[in-house]
């Protein structure tokens, strides 16, 4: 899967001026998925805010999520767990497995990957990144169902590793000069 490296942006407030960051929190994912391969799903429900690219050929078993939770209540551990106890109960063999930190871009996060068995027919996977901002906690998971090259999951970490939480309040976590929001997703 070919990512190009432009700024893609997930805000609060999806739908706004395109030349303008979201006053406070802005999170930054430096790739973008062809919109040819994936369909844009997006859901609000009270604070929490998703953004789903699921693939147009494999469905569910090849898909990208973005949570933003607002508030910022949740511990980066509690994160992890509540998205790692459906598979402990539910998975015949579960696996959660640190994956290499991905250096301080402002905020603190934690970047792991699960790998779920239900006998030789069932495995899923999932490459997970979570990230607490000031005012939001907000979660990327890339899902497999099935095997992955390990080349793939090599690529989906390194862009794990590039995304981060930007403020446009704060002078040392300041957003990328010349992007603005993305509207219309």
């Amino acid at each position: 899967m070919r990512h190009i490296l432009l700024l893609a942006m997930v805000t609060l407030s999806l739908s706004s001026f395109a030349d303008e960051f979201y006053k406070g929190e802005n999170l930054i994912t430096p790739y973008e998925l062809d919109p040819d391969k994936w369909e844009v799903l997006m859901s609000v429900e009270g604070s929490l805010k998703s953004l789903m690219w699921k693939s147009k050929e494999k469905g569910m078993a090849d898909a990208y999520v973005i949570n933003i939770q607002g508030g910022n209540r949740s511990k980066l551990n509690q994160v992890r767990k509540i998205q790692d106890d459906p598979g402990r109960k539910s998975c015949q063999s579960f696996e959660s497995i640190d994956l290499e930190l991905i250096p301080d871009k402002n905020y603190k996060s934690v970047m792991w990957r699960t790998v779920c068995m239900n006998g030789k027919d069932f495995k899923a996977q999932i490459l997970q990144l979570a990230i607490k901002g000031r005012d939001n906690v907000y979660h990327l998971q890339k899902i497999w169902r099935g095997d992955v090259s390990k080349e793939e999951m090599e690529n989906w970490a390194k862009n794990f590793r590039e995304v981060y939480v930007c403020d446009t309040r704060k002078k040392e976590k300041q957003c990328p000069v010349g992007y603005g929001k993305v509207k219309n997703v």
